[in-house]
């Protein structure tokens, strides 16, 4: 975790232009109390109108206040909208260099308690080429820039034109896709599809196949967005990162607040997998507010390393077992690989916090998962397991060791319950940590849970797809 937040120390000091579809969005706030006389349609009393950042504006919003500096660049027209778009955007810090030749793209939509009624969108989805002037501008600003987002909203604004005009950045280019688009997209860094699109632009009907496809057919890193599935990763290994939203209330606007998160932190030097797992909690964010929204640094701050924190050190974790044997609290501790999780790992997971009060559980760091099952493992990096194990109600606490058995862990902790996997028997656990955990008054539990489930057959299936 110390390296998530060693990334987001970056952000303030990252560049990232944005380029796509600019809109604002409105949205009319009321009380629905009869239906219409004139015909069966329910009738708005409206109380107020709220104004914010939609499509590439959002996520140029995001990028400034994540604490990044954010460049958007699209177009807009002289209109009244497209001055009330400016000062919103002026208020988030955000530098604009607009093409004023179109109509503004409005998105007006219609709630009652929370429940949208209606949408109406005034657009221009012709195909559109910056002016000279915003092309210098736009070359000029790409000199210090980290990377380029590009939101794409089939609007007009991305064409071969723009992408010939990017040409010599392609590899610093992260793309918010439209199918329909597709092959502009070749060769570029990464892509974000959500699966429906991934789906449709690969020709396969199921995630791991299609994202495999879609890396190969555009040669770039593929991002998919899964809604409460997470998202899955295909670029040099493949990996899923679980969600990390507890309640959902309003999902406009969390794709936008996740790719900025995610540009940021590519442009920080993030990993994609460790890029992936910060976006991933920026969009929890994003969903648990109401209408489109922006997701600030000190809130992402908060859900990666706040009370919420399951991962702890060490000297951490002695800390809190001494507080909690004090209170008579029954401790019990397991540990393993974790690499990919399945069935039978959330089954035994469940049936070992039922034997205490507090349920640590320990993981194999990467170095010593390679010395164990070998060069081509972990599969998933140790802050991915971390993550993924940390998001079960069941677990209290994770902590990573980097020997092959956590002796020093065991000596420290002094857990009640050393739980074992059923693929264990009392004689063949290490003598080693027997004696240990004998020795002190503890006890070893075998937990069955009756099912021949294990990572290595899983990871086969998956090579044999």
């Amino acid at each position: 975790m110390d390296r998530l937040l060693e990334i987001l120390k970056e952000f303030p000091h990252r560049k990232i232009t944005v380029i796509g579809d600019v809109m604002l969005d409105k949205t009319i706030l009321g009380e629905v109390s009869r239906i219409s006389p004139e015909a069966p349609v329910p009738v708005l009393s409206a109380k107020r109108e709220v104004y914010g950042p939609g499509g590439a504006s959002n996520s140029a919003a995001n990028v400034s206040s994540l604490g990044g500096n954010a460049s958007l660049f699209g177009f807009v027209g002289r209109d009244d909208n497209a001055r009330i778009l400016s000062e919103v955007l002026a208020r988030n810090n955000t530098k604009c260099f607009f093409d004023e030749n179109i109509t503004t793209t409005l998105k007006t939509r219609i709630k009652s308690r929370n429940q949208q009624l209606l949408r109406v969108d005034y657009e221009d989805t012709s195909l559109k080429q910056f002016s000279p002037e915003v092309k210098e501008t736009l070359r000029r600003e790409l000199e210090d820039t980290d990377l380029i987002l590009i939101s794409d909203y089939l609007k007009g604004v991305v064409t071969e034109d723009l992408m010939n005009f990017l040409k010599q950045f392609k590899k610093r280019i992260l793309i918010d896709p439209k199918p329909q688009n597709m092959s502009l997209y070749s060769g570029c860094f990464l892509i974000t599809p959500n699966e429906k699109e991934l789906l449709e632009m690969s020709g396969n009907r199921e995630v791991y196949p299609a994202g495999k496809s879609l890396k190969e057919k555009l040669g770039c890193n593929v991002l998919v967005t899964r809604g409460e599935k997470g998202m899955s990763l295909f670029s040099e290994k493949e990996m899923d990162i679980p969600t990390y939203a507890k309640e959902v209330y309003d999902v406009e606007g969390a794709g936008d607040s996740a790719i900025a998160a995610l540009s940021l932190s590519i442009a920080s030097g993030a990993s994609l997998e460790e890029a992936a797992i910060i976006a991933n909690h920026a969009a929890g964010i994003a969903v648990g507010k109401i209408g489109t929204t922006q997701v600030k640094l000190n809130e992402l701050e908060r859900k990666l390393f706040g009370e919420e924190r399951k991962l702890k050190t060490l000297d951490e974790l002695s800390a809190i077992v001494e507080e909690l044997k004090k209170k008579q609290k029954k401790i019990v501790w397991t540990n393993g690989c974790f690499d990919l999780l399945h069935a039978g790992h959330t089954k035994y997971l469940a049936k070992a916090k039922e034997l205490g009060d507090y349920l640590i559980v320990g993981i194999n760091s990467d170095s010593s998962v390679r010395e164990i099952k070998g060069p081509n493992r972990p599969i998933n990096s140790e802050a991915i397991r971390a993550e993924v194990l940390s998001s079960l109600s069941c677990i209290d606490c994770v902590t990573v060791y980097s020997e092959h058995h956590p002796i020093r862990h065991i000596l420290a902790l002094k857990p009640d319950i050393y739980a074992k996997g059923g693929d264990y028997k009392i004689d063949t656990i290490n003598q080693q940590e027997r004696k240990i955990v004998e020795g002190y008054g503890g006890k070893i539990e075998i937990i069955n849970v009756g099912e021949d489930l294990s990572t290595t057959k899983l990871i086969e299936r998956i090579r044999n797809l």
